[in-house]
């Protein structure tokens, strides 16, 4: 084998078979990737009619439209490359895989469907996935640690870039619908996950967090879970309102 095969083989070994930790909850390199996450939202926001009128808007657009598609190939190629391709796992159920999904079809399709449900899971979803990562416990360069926070990180920001470039904005009307979708999903995936013992959108057993240390066992979290989830529906609510108000 020549120098660029060996080079290649060592690349594909490291991205699907490498063990390397992954680093603490909030030690330095987290805190850095959050940073720059929270700056990145903020030139975002800042520069919202350039976007709009400018050819920006068609550059992110191929720019997140690219990085959901390398996320997506990293992800389902772990899968398949460590023969994980179980439908107790990898079916796009989990809220943050759902809604990056649909990002990538509002990119592609520039219309906005269901733009209220993705922009409330989006947001929330993609932020407490952020703030406590959950990889297996797998660090750089593994391919899973690069797809969730390169999922993540495109998740939060395509949502913001979906909300201005459709010129998005909260009402309570389409909050309390979200609410009612919301009551849906969870249904049927407490459903699904009780036929086939799956754990979607963590209704079964919650991930390893140092935030979650205080939540009861399964059942009870349940209910815990979900209204905490839809207090922060609220209070994204409440500040995207406030702001619009401003401007």
């Amino acid at each position: 084998m020549d120098g660029v095969g060996k080079g290649v083989f060592t690349i594909i070994d490291a991205l699907y078979h490498s063990n390397e930790p992954i680093f603490a909850t909030l030690s330095w390199p987290h805190i850095t990737w959050l940073l720059l996450v929270l700056c990145v939202a903020i030139l975002l926001v800042r520069n919202a009619e350039k976007i709009q009128k400018t050819k920006l808007k068609h550059y992110l657009r191929y720019i997140f439209i690219s990085i959901i598609v390398v996320q997506q190939v990293l992800l389902y190629s772990w899968y398949a490359m460590n023969h994980e391709w179980y439908a107790s796992d990898a079916l796009p159920l989990y809220p943050c895989r759902l809604t990056t999904l649909l990002v990538l079809m509002m990119l592609i399709i520039k219309r906005p469907l269901l733009l209220s449900f993705t922009f409330y899971w989006g947001l929330i979803g993609a932020f407490l996935a952020l703030l406590s990562p959950e990889t297996g416990q797998l660090g750089f360069p593994n391919a899973m640690f690069i797809q969730f926070f390169m999922g993540h990180s495109a998740l939060f920001l395509g949502v913001i870039y979906l909300a201005i470039l459709f010129q998005f904005t909260v009402n309570e009307k389409a909050l309390y619908k979200v609410y009612r979708q919301s009551l849906v999903y969870f249904g049927l995936l407490l459903m699904i996950n009780t036929t086939f013992n799956t754990n979607y959108a963590y209704l079964r057993e919650l991930p390893p967090s140092v935030f979650l240390n205080w939540v009861p066992s399964y059942p009870w979290y349940i209910p815990i879970e979900i209204a905490v989830i839809f207090i922060l529906f609220y209070l994204l609510y409440y500040v995207c309102q406030k702001w619009q108000r401003e401007i």
